[in-house]
């Protein structure tokens, strides 16, 4: 059921990357993007990355986040950019962009770290690590865990203060399975290759995740005031406010107590009139070197009102006298929504079908009361309070939004076509053919289905297909080669044809060793067979009857096996398997042949040429048992 309170993503509906790819399994997302974007693009940028925090790639097999120092895991993140199983750190980031609503001119859309540091020397600003430049939030950050100046790593930073630098990072920590996490960093570190910095739309105002009036006392106040110690030996820090709504704001500060002085109480001076602040102590009886200061306003001072400029700073009282720092002011929100902004300005929906449009009140943190929807054609389209909008004939309807507190509306056209093909799949069954399945559309014409053969390449039209058949069946493929597939239903009229499908694609199956021979070779038994196009390796199956359980006794890059491990006297069966890693696709199994193991003169395995050469073991990336899911599973649709 969606809640009339929204807390959305705005670019939540229209991020969608050309080639991305629609699993066969349905990964849960337990971190979806729940922050309302509020234009400011570094505000949003960390506002998105939190949301993430916690994030782990996920197991291909069970759905479930993979065990520590596990990796190769499925990700929402690489997922979009038609990888979901890569090397996602700079996946994250860009993402997290998208998401945020950031011009990809202004954080480029890469999953490289090392080309994503080269176009910040071209198009931006990139500062070295040994610059001594002063990162601040926003930047986004690039790591070399070796100290080489090739970037391997890259994270968003949250903040700085003093000699540690804050981060979000995705695929970090290892030791607890890949995950999205904050970090701290020392801005010193050699592995920090640099910084790159670009060009948001609000660079020089950005505070957190909201905005903020300027500090209202110069930067050097951002010391003690005391004559007595020196900055050695105290500093009192206002930092800037967070979470600010039309009655509540969380203050931040921080002491740098080098002389590990006793301060009795440290918080902040808080109120309208900044010449006669109330004090509201938050820490008490320290001598620690450094420590932070946060307070809730709420819980110390109580409701606060809607667009009021508020004065605070923090303090630190030692032997009786308040040491301070600069003074900032917080303008709490507006309690009236000023403006409604969509996740859309049209969509396409099926006859039947639904879409829904997500929506954000701003300023953030004003009072949502809801939005009122109405279709200016319902016989077209139904819309309701909650966004979701219903196809009902075809034809283009308006849809408004007018906010149930204020007078801030906004506006989307919605087009209502003939449904896409319900339940699109592919069938793999031969390395003969590949079979594509929907199920019927009510009312259509007819079908078009689109093939490519690349990925993050629109595939284009490649067969037209009568209303009455549901299945196509593909006989111009290659084994062992990728396609990618969309479809189209076409209406009586063509300016209803549906959209097309998001694509999905899976890779033909290989053929099946031939030629498959058996022998003694002196005390072990060898294994032979025929090359098979496209194949990276081999899977060997064995048992001891030829009706029998099979399982793997090993995996090779060459069309033989030597067993090693057998009984003599005993008969063993064996077929084969061709298999490529990359495009993670198996053959059929190859004929069964069998060989009796009998005991030999010892044989030099090194010296005698009768051993079938070359036999090269190929590393192994997954368990037995996933290998024989991948195969025994029938069609593979990754």
């Amino acid at each position: 059921m969606i809640k009339s309170k929204r807390i959305i993503s705005l670019m939540l509906a229209i991020v969608l990357f050309a080639g991305m790819v629609v699993s066969s399994y349905a990964y849960n997302d337990n971190y979806p993007n729940t922050h309302r974007n509020t234009g400011q693009h570094i505000a949003d940028l960390i506002a998105v990355a939190r949301t993430q925090m916690g994030y782990k790639e996920l197991n291909t097999s069970t759905g479930y986040p993979i065990a520590p120092n596990a990796s190769a895991g499925y990700t929402k993140y690489g997922a979009s950019f038609g990888d979901p199983t890569g090397e996602w750190c700079a996946y994250f980031v860009s993402w997290c962009a998208s998401q945020a609503g950031i011009p990809s001119s202004v954080v480029p859309r890469l999953g490289n770290c090392a080309a994503t540091v080269k176009w910040y020397k071209k198009h931006s600003v990139f500062y070295e690590g040994s610059s001594g430049y002063t990162p601040k939030a926003g930047d986004i950050i690039f790591f070399n865990w070796a100290g080489g100046s090739t970037a391997k790593h890259i994270g968003i930073v949250t903040g700085v203060s003093g000699n540690n630098v804050y981060t979000i990072e995705g695929n970090t920590g290892s030791d607890r399975g890949y995950m999205c996490c904050a970090r701290t960093r020392s801005r010193t570190a050699g592995y920090i290759v640099g910084y790159g910095v670009p060009a948001y739309n609000d660079a020089k105002t950005y505070v957190g995740s909201h905005s903020f009036a300027n500090s209202v006392s110069g930067s050097s106040a951002s010391f003690s005031d005391s004559i007595k110690y020196t900055t050695s030996k105290l500093a009192v820090i206002t930092t800037t406010a967070t979470d600010i709504t039309s009655t509540n704001a969380v203050l931040h500060g921080s002491v740098s107590n080098g002389g590990r002085l006793f301060v009795s109480t440290a918080g902040f001076f808080f109120g309208t009139d900044k010449v006669q602040l109330a004090k509201y102590p938050v820490v008490t009886a320290t001598s620690k070197p450094e420590f932070e200061i946060a307070m809730d306003v709420t819980e110390k001072v109580g409701a606060l009102t809607p667009n009021t400029t508020y004065y605070y700073r923090t303090y630190a009282c030692i032997d009786g006298r308040d040491y301070l720092g600069p003074m900032y002011a917080v303008v709490t929100v507006n309690d009236i929504p000023q403006k409604l902004v969509l996740s859309e300005t049209s969509v396409h929906v099926g006859v039947g079908q639904t879409a829904e449009i997500m929506w954000a009140q701003l300023p953030v943190g004003s009072t949502d009361k809801g939005v009122t929807w109405t279709s200016s054609d319902e016989s077209i389209a139904t819309v309701t309070n909650d966004g979701v909008v219903k196809g009902v004939g075809y034809g283009k309807v308006t849809l408004n939004a007018k906010t149930n507190y204020g007078v801030a509306d906004a506006q989307c056209t919605a087009t209502v076509l003939i449904p896409m093909p319900y339940n699109m799949r592919l069938v793999n069954e031969s390395c003969e053919s590949i079979t594509v399945k929907w199920d019927a559309v009510e009312g259509a014409t007819g079908y078009v289905l689109y093939r490519t053969e690349y990925s993050g390449v629109e595939p284009v039209e490649y067969a037209h297909i009568s209303a009455d058949k549901t299945e196509f069946v593909d006989e111009n493929i290659t084994p062992g080669k990728r396609y990618y597939y969309s479809m189209m239903t076409l209406a009586e009229v063509v300016d209803y044809n549906s959209d097309p499908t998001p694509v999905i694609y899976t890779t033909a199956r290989l053929k099946s060793p031939e030629k498959v021979s058996a022998n003694n070779v002196g005390a072990l038994l060898g294994v032979s067979w025929t090359a098979v196009d496209e194949a990276k390796g081999y899977i060997v199956y064995r048992s001891t009857s030829e009706d029998g359980l099979y399982t793997i006794v090993g995996e090779v890059s060459t069309e033989s096996f030597v067993d090693h491990n057998v009984l003599a006297g005993k008969t063993y069966y064996y077929k084969i398997v061709a298999q490529n890693g990359d495009q993670k696709t198996v053959s059929d199994y190859s004929q069964t042949v069998s060989v009796k193991a009998k005991l030999n003169e010892n044989i030099d395995l090194e010296k005698d040429s009768s051993i079938l050469p070359s036999q090269k073991p190929v590393p192994k990336k997954s368990n037995e048992a996933e290998i024989s899911r991948t195969h025994l599973g029938g069609t593979v649709i990754f």
